[in-house]
């Protein structure tokens, strides 16, 4: 079966944004093809990504780089929001504290995600309830006093005026803020359970050309934490909300009910096994509805079959997903219309 037959097929399409349209560095030609002559056939597309920030920051950034509104996506969805909704709801709850109100934050600020809310921000540890946990960056002076041993393992990501922020390839630069955290019995927070993401970051510091790079996000960060036996609430895929979250919105936005939601054929469309594709099959279960899955070997999982098996193929992929006990609907090289699908 080609691309075209596959997703033509359903008339709403939740579609993941890294690693399926946006590489770590630029969009991929043929997944902006194939999302602007699908939304021509009148499908509902929803952009569904695991971001911490609200949509409409995000979306105005994709904008830039060319990724549209009314052309190739209907509706803009990040677990951003569907956290933001949690604490407008008062819905975040935590075994250990009763009614928590101040948060302490780890990392990027996020302002619009509380913004309006009840919650209080503290940056007196010792005060909050939960910690926040956003995208978190080390600073030049933060890394200078990192051992060798833990400098190995940043990138620089982005150059602010003088100085530079560092992307970390590994959880262990983290270890001592979550010992921290866990020595004060604080639950933590996080609004994007990706645990590796491919994100452009400089090889050398002086590297003239960004470049993709796994590097560690607040989902390994929780599960790291969790291990060590701290609590979390967590919010985006794999997670059943989330995918909540979108269908709703775009049943409002259509002016249909949920339920007339559900008679569409569904699927969601993502490169990673852990979020995108396990989250179809749990939101399905909790909602009563049937959202297939289909996987883009363009991300991260494409990264772990290479990783395991040397390289990618329709053979490789099929044990790699079969030892997972997680299997997609349907698997595609790209997002590419004219792309031939492995099954």
């Amino acid at each position: 079966m080609t691309g075209q037959e596959i997703l033509s097929s359903y008339d709403i399409l939740l579609v993941d944004l890294y690693g399926v349209i946006w590489s770590g560095t630029y969009l991929f030609p043929a997944a902006l093809d194939a999302l602007g002559k699908l939304m021509s056939m009148g499908k509902k597309i929803t952009i569904l990504s695991n971001i911490s920030l609200v949509s409409e920051i995000v979306a105005k950034e994709c904008e830039g780089r060319g990724l549209l509104a009314g052309v190739h996506f209907s509706n803009f969805v990040t677990s951003g929001n569907a956290f933001r909704d949690i604490l407008v709801n008062h819905k975040l709850y935590f075994k250990t504290v009763k009614f928590p109100k101040k948060y302490f934050v780890y990392g990027t600020e996020n302002a619009a995600a509380f913004s309006g809310t009840d919650f209080e921000r503290t940056h007196d540890l010792d005060e909050a309830d939960f910690i926040y946990v956003s995208a978190v960056y080390f600073s030049d002076d933060e890394r200078d006093r990192m051992s060798d041993t833990m400098k190995q393992h940043l990138y620089v990501s982005s150059t602010r005026g003088n100085g530079r922020l560092w992307d970390s390839t590994s959880v262990e630069p983290f270890i001592s803020a979550l010992q921290c955290f866990l020595d004060k019995k604080k639950p933590i927070v996080i609004a994007n359970p990706d645990k590796i993401a491919l994100c452009a970051v400089l090889e050398t510091p002086d590297a003239g050309e960004y470049t993709p790079k796994p590097v560690v996000k607040q989902g390994l960060l929780a599960q790291t934490y969790e291990s060590m036996g701290g609590e979390v609430f967590a919010i985006g895929k794999p997670y059943p909300q989330i995918y909540r979250h979108a269908l709703e919105n775009l049943a409002t936005a259509m002016g249909i009910s949920l339920e007339d939601i559900y008679k569409n054929r569904i699927a969601m469309i993502g490169d990673s096994l852990e979020t995108d594709i396990l989250g179809a099959k749990n939101a399905s279960k909790d909602m009563g509805c049937s959202i297939d899955s289909i996987l883009v070997l363009s991300g991260i999982s494409a990264r772990d079959i290479a990783e395991t098996y040397g390289k990618v193929s329709p053979e490789t992929a099929n044990k790699f997903f079969s030892e997972e006990k997680i299997i997609p609907t349907h698997i595609m090289p790209a997002l590419d219309i004219g792309a031939e699908a492995y099954f």
